[in-house]
């Protein structure tokens, strides 16, 4: 008989909770404006600055190509082009709170509306640098995801996700309506193990776990991983 992963039921009670203050403010990232004004999201900016200096991302980007996939708000793309990058956002759809902090900032990252599926180097080109967070198991089809991203990607790439579970075997919880969060886009719950293999089937030679729990600022618990996975083995 195969076991069940573990259900989330604190996590999707945390997804509830983040829905609900997502509505009350309308951004999920928080922003410094450059005229002294604070927009505030879900997201601190303090804790979107913590999780930020926890990748292996180098603090000058100078001469760099990155892929932001699922920028939604854009902080991540900011930051990334605040560094130095030529940066490239995708997500699915088009989010008017990335085009005005887009234009307050005179940001010249290149944004647009792709679907994850469709990111091939003929249409958007190789990076130096992929980040890939928060959307895995908002995906029906992630290895073939993770394809994409590895034929994409020079050096490394960033994969945060929820996990429904840190041990065992390579497993995976299927959700096929609202069971995790309350939320119909949420498709996938692979424990840490099945996506660590997931990165490496996908193409990837080395493939390292970060810190379990990137995301504190929203008081997650270990429901969250985020991988380095680098094209190179050394």
């Amino acid at each position: 008989m195969q076991s069940r992963l573990p259900a989330s039921d604190h996590h999707s009670d945390r997804m509830r909770a983040w829905g609900r203050e997502f509505q009350a403010s309308g951004w999920w990232h928080s922003f410094e404006l450059p005229d002294g004004r604070t927009i505030e999201g879900v997201n601190s900016i303090d804790g979107l600055k913590r999780r930020a200096a926890l990748f292996p991302i180098a603090p000058n980007l100078a001469g760099k190509r990155v892929l932001d996939i699922g920028a939604w708000d854009g902080w991540f793309s900011f930051e990334m082009e605040r560094r130095g990058a030529e940066v490239v956002a995708v997500d699915c759809v088009d989010n008017r709170n990335f085009r005005e902090i887009h234009s307050t900032l005179g940001s010249k990252v290149d944004y647009r509306v792709l679907d994850v599926y469709d990111l091939t180097p003929d249409e958007v080109g190789h990076f130096d640098i992929v980040l890939f967070l928060g959307v895995l198991y908002h995906l029906k089809h992630p290895l073939l995801a993770l394809e994409r991203i590895c034929a994409l990607t020079r050096d490394l790439a960033i994969v945060q996700t929820f996990v429904a579970a840190q041990s065992g075997p390579p497993a995976m919880q299927f959700y096929e309506t609202d069971e995790l969060g309350g939320q119909f886009d949420n498709w996938v719950g692979p424990n840490v193990s099945c996506v660590l293999a997931w990165c490496r089937m996908a193409g990837f030679l080395r493939v390292d776990l970060l810190h379990p729990d990137l995301n504190a600022d929203l008081n997650a618990d270990s429901n969250d991983a985020a991988v380095a996975c680098y094209r190179n083995p050394a």
